[in-house]
């Protein structure tokens, strides 16, 4: 049997965790896996998920085999035929927050969209990009969460999030 050596190539461990990824996007019995590029015990579990589903020895490790079906699958499957897909920023598992004072990537993403909104809303104007949940970005969530009957804590959960994500989008069909 033959192995790949992916704990030292990182663009092919990226490659498999991003069909994985896809994967679990289109049947959520697979694990979410993080894209790091490091074939760690995340991606080691939802391998051997992935081969146990596909009747293969559920051992984890990336063989010939696996890497083939693993393609195969991807390739056939609906996410290949169904086009443009929105993009999922968030896991789909519950638990999801975002707290003051975090920073992260989808934290511009939330500042961009609030900016956009920000039509809508007399007391929050346009935010600065920084990726840090700083006051301001949380004084602008608080209004958002009070507007829509929403927990106005200033946490950004599941709840929030998906109410920001419809307002965005009827902004933007607005002004098309």
């Amino acid at each position: 049997m033959t192995y790949f050596n992916i704990t030292s190539d990182a663009y092919a461990i990226m490659q498999i965790q991003r069909i994985l990824r896809d994967l679990e996007l289109l049947d959520n019995e697979y694990s979410s896996v993080p894209i790091s590029g490091v074939y760690d015990g995340e991606t080691r579990e939802a391998v051997a998920e992935f081969q146990a589903k596909y009747e293969l020895e559920p051992t984890g490790i990336v063989d010939y085999e696996t890497w083939r079906l693993l393609h195969l699958i991807h390739k056939s499957s609906e996410f290949d035929r169904r086009g443009p897909r929105k993009v999922q920023l968030v896991p789909n598992r519950g638990g999801f927050a975002i707290y003051p004072d975090q920073i992260d990537d989808i934290i511009y993403v939330i500042q961009y969209m609030l900016s956009t909104i920000s039509v809508h809303y007399d007391d929050f104007g346009e935010l600065a990009f920084t990726g840090i949940y700083d006051k301001t970005t949380q004084d602008a969530i608080k209004s958002f969460q009070r507007r829509n009957l929403l927990d106005d804590n200033g946490i950004i959960d599941a709840p929030t999030l998906e109410a920001l994500f419809d307002e965005y989008e009827g902004v933007i069909l607005e002004r098309s």
